[in-house]
């Protein structure tokens, strides 16, 4: 491109210089004013030079530009040329130079006009001139003067406006987010175990299938708890039989004790009681007795060895018999006086010392029997329900021993958590269609990550159909219904727009005040890639009214004693001023409100105007206050 352009600029440079080697050698030739400008010599007209000279300046200007232009395009394929190229471009340039220089100068004389033509030109560019500054000066007096018209016509009439019927649709926006219809929670709530180290998890939006393992835990340590709980078991088995076994023993041997016990503390009441009513009297009398048996017996000893002795003295002759007999006599005579003496220390001690301790010692036993028996009721009544209550106590922890092993055996399964239906694993919970939980989740449902028992892991959710779950303030509240007609935008791509109605709204605040709505999608057919959880835009249209009356809100006032009283200023055909009329107004939108009744459509109404009446009333009113 480079070297076409040198190309042409060396043809132009050549047919000036010819032209200017013509024009000076056509004299010395003698040819014809029209034969020089045929051939571009002296002698040929100026205006035929002139055009001639225009005409190539023009074809020039346009050969520059649209070398410019090429040049520009070829910018980048210019600077990839090799330098070979460049070097013989520059040779030729240099070649060039003095010829370019030579053909600039021929053509500036050749171009440059006459003393009478620049003349023209000057005093035509000053007319102009003069011209242009008259025509701007009044067309700035005419602008000016349209300004003024509209500002004089407005201060002379106020401004109307004419009522007009518009289609009045007022929407409600929320926020929104696209909720599945059918979801299951993989929930985490065992029995007992509380410890659940992850080894592996399905990822995070992973398509599974029913039955897919989706976590796996460690099943080391509730493997142990397991087996000690079963050891654990068996001892507590064998406990509660023999337990079953030895309380009826218990409970009979307890029951002869008692019988026991009360047999012996009725004797010895009996044998106390006896004592003393019968045996301590009946002792002192024997005693007595004793003791008197015992004086007899020596006083008639005595008396009849006296009365031997009296008669063997008698016949002055002792016989050898009489001798016997006194010998004998006197025996049982000393005899009896020992028995006497033995009788008064055997009643002393027997009336002392024997009678009152063996009232001391049965006054005892009764006592011990009483404790005895005491002791013997209490552990009947007492001892058998506590030993009754032990058994129970090994029953139920037995019992309870079985229903822990059980539950850690339940436990054992959630070690493996499958899935319970076809869809998509979302980690965590969903709470109003929106996942709060993943972070949290994918932190713990990594190896050797720990999740908390009683806790929803994951959620298995089937992508279609969705229904979308908004929230409303309570502002909004009296106007959304069931049924209506909702329009929603997914956030990921506004031009969709999907149809839907309102489902179901709540009939009480939940967080923040808000009232949750539910819409229902009439679109079957949804994008691939909206998926639940995603939010949107929720436009539920809560009026629809065609052809209704709707002005401006700044054109409606209010009566000075009766706020709650709406009215216009409305220009009436044969009425110099405007008269005022009362409306009543419906629903509102932006700065546009809709009148009800009042108005139709056709109406002028006057903005700015006031209700002269009401004003000359408050001065009447004024002037009598005064």
């Amino acid at each position: 491109m480079v070297r076409l352009l040198f190309v042409v600029a060396l043809i132009v440079f050549a047919a000036a210089k010819m032209q200017a080697t013509a024009a000076s050698e056509a004299p010395l030739l003698g040819l014809s004013v029209e034969t020089a400008a045929i051939f571009n010599l002296p002698g040929a007209t100026d205006d035929v030079a002139e055009e001639e000279a225009e005409e190539e300046e023009a074809d020039e200007e346009a050969d520059e530009e649209k070398d410019s232009d090429e040049t520009k395009d070829a910018d980048e394929e210019s600077k990839k040329s090799d330098s070979k190229e460049d070097k013989e471009d520059a040779k030729s340039a240099d070649e060039d130079k003095d010829a370019e220089e030579s053909k600039d100068d021929e053509k500036s004389e050749k171009a440059e006009p006459t003393k009478a033509e620049k003349k023209q030109s000057d005093e035509k560019d000053a007319k102009e001139s003069d011209e242009k500054p008259a025509d701007e000066k009044k067309s700035a007096d005419e602008k000016s003067a349209d300004a003024k018209k509209p500002a004089e016509e407005k201060e002379k009439k106020p401004e109307i406006v004419k009522v007009k019927t518009k289609d009045l649709r007022i929407e409600v926006e929320a926020e929104g987010v696209f909720v599945a219809k059918e979801a299951e929670e993989v929930a985490l709530r065992p029995e007992v175990w509380t410890t659940f180290k992850v080894l592996e998890a399905v990822p995070h939006g992973k398509r599974v299938r029913k039955g897919d393992v989706l976590v796996k835990f460690d099943e080391k340590d509730i493997d142990e708890a397991i087996a000690e709980k079963s050891l654990a078991q068996r001892l507590g088995e064998l406990a509660l039989m023999e337990a079953e076994e030895e309380f009826p023993r218990l409970e009979k041997s307890i029951t002869l004790n008692y019988d026991q016990t009360k047999r012996e503390y009725d004797q010895a009441k009996d044998e106390h009681e006896r004592f003393q009513k019968t045996m301590r009297e009946m002792s002192e009398k024997l005693a007595e007795y004793y003791l008197k048996s015992a004086e007899q017996d020596f006083d008639s000893a005595q008396e009849e060895l006296d009365q031997l002795v009296k008669m063997y003295e008698a016949d002055e002759l002792t016989e050898e018999t009489e001798e016997i007999v006194l010998r004998r006599q006197k025996f049982q005579v000393e005899a009896a006086k020992f028995f006497v003496d033995y009788s008064k220390i055997n009643h002393e001690y027997t009336m002392n010392i024997s009678i009152p301790r063996r009232e001391e010692m049965l006054k005892t036993a009764v006592e011990l029997a009483k404790i005895e028996f005491e002791r013997a009721k209490m552990t009947k009544s007492l001892g058998m329900n506590q030993k009754r209550y032990e058994l129970q106590a090994l029953r139920e922890t037995r019992a309870r021993s079985v229903e822990n092993h059980a539950k850690l055996e339940q436990d054992r399964a959630l070690m493996t958590l499958k899935s319970p239906a076809d869809g998509i694993a979302y980690y965590g919970r969903q709470v109003n269609g929106r996942w709060i939980e993943i972070g949290s989740q994918e932190q713990k449902l990594v190896p050797f990550g720990t999740v908390s028992p009683n806790s929803v892991v994951m959620t298995i959710v089937k992508d279609r159909p969705m229904y979308v779950e908004t929230s409303i303030g309570e502002k909004e509240l009296p106007t959304v219904n069931d049924e209506q007609e909702v329009i929603v935008a997914p956030a990921a791509d506004s031009e969709v727009e999907l149809k839907g109605t309102v489902e179901k709204v709540a009939d009480v605040p939940g967080s923040g005040n808000k009232f949750v709505v539910r819409v229902e999608l009439k679109d079957e057919k949804t994008p691939e890639w909206l998926m639940p959880g995603m939010t949107g835009k929720a436009k539920i249209t809560t009026y629809d009214v065609k052809d209704a009356v709707a002005i401006a809100a700044d054109l409606v006032q209010a009566d000075a004693d009766d706020p709650k009283q709406k009215y216009v200023m409305v220009q009436v055909e044969d009425e110099d001023k405007p008269v005022r009329r009362d409306i009543k107004l419906g629903k509102s939108k932006d700065k546009e409100v809709e009148v009800l009744k009042g108005l139709k459509k056709g109406d002028e109404i006057v903005k700015g105007a006031k209700d002269e009446s009401a004003e000359d009333e408050e001065d009447k009113d004024d002037e009598k206050k005064e």
